[in-house]
């Protein structure tokens, strides 16, 4: 079951004190006082984290704590997959485990601690598919920040290109240019040859699915004049250069 596109980037902060049990007026007992100054430290957990996941980059969010439970989704390869499970106090940090749907043959289990004094999660993956095996992660916490002026292309954000700007461009640096418009706004990719590229740089942080609504009207005009360029490109380029 996947959840709808770009929701990461407005990750939702939701606490829910009243499903302790308590009612308008009424004071709680001592032990619905530790309950609550324990959730209520625990929403320190909620937000976005970002890192390698295996050779792959990876961005997961917490976005919503009631009682004891823990719900979220993550952002890896072009999939967006919700999980929800639990949390429990750790001395000073917070263990949560929790399950992907198990409608993707891909689906499996998040196990992992938030370390409060590095604002890190620092755990594994564990596939259902015993076959896939596990994944280890540390992850920093990170809030995603468009920046039109990233990447070694950034005109293709910041102006109205020309075909001159382009015309003698190679068509692998075209499809460079073109898809770093797209990673800009966070753009988790699916094609293999652009995750590798774009999950080794710093600046990109992998988001959402479909990022399409979140196109400028300059980005949208360049992407085609761009697109047009690497397939005439492809078709005429000369090894020899021109």
């Amino acid at each position: 079951m996947k959840r709808t596109p770009y929701l990461l980037t407005v990750c939702i902060i939701t606490s829910l004190g009243s499903l302790h049990g308590q009612s308008a007026g009424t004071k709680p007992s001592t032990g619905d006082d530790e309950v609550n100054v324990a959730h209520k430290d625990a929403q320190e957990m909620l937000g976005t984290y970002v890192g390698a996941f295996g050779e792959r980059k990876i961005t997961i969010c917490l976005d919503r704590i009631i009682g004891n439970t823990v719900t979220g989704y993550s952002i890896v390869a072009g999939n967006e997959r919700a999980f929800s499970g639990s949390w429990s106090k750790l001395d000073n940090d917070y263990s949560v485990i929790a399950k992907e749907p198990g409608d993707d043959k891909a689906d499996g289990v998040f196990r992992f601690t938030y370390v409060k004094s590095t604002h890190t999660l620092l755990g594994e993956w564990e596939a259902n598919d015993k076959t896939i095996g596990t994944r280890k992660f540390s992850l920093p916490a990170r809030k995603f920040k468009y920046d039109r002026q990233a990447g070694k292309y950034p005109e293709a954000s910041t102006k109205t290109l020309k075909e001159a700007d382009v015309e003698n461009m190679k068509p692998a640096n075209l499809r460079i240019m073109r898809n770093e418009i797209y990673a800009r706004h966070g753009y988790s990719f699916k094609m293999a040859e652009m995750r590798d590229y774009f999950d080794k740089l710093d600046w990109y942080m992998p988001m959402a699915v479909d990022i399409t609504t979140q196109l400028t009207k300059v980005e949208k005009e360049n992407a085609a004049l761009i697109k047009r360029y690497e397939n005439y490109t492809r078709e005429h380029y000369d090894d020899f250069g021109r």
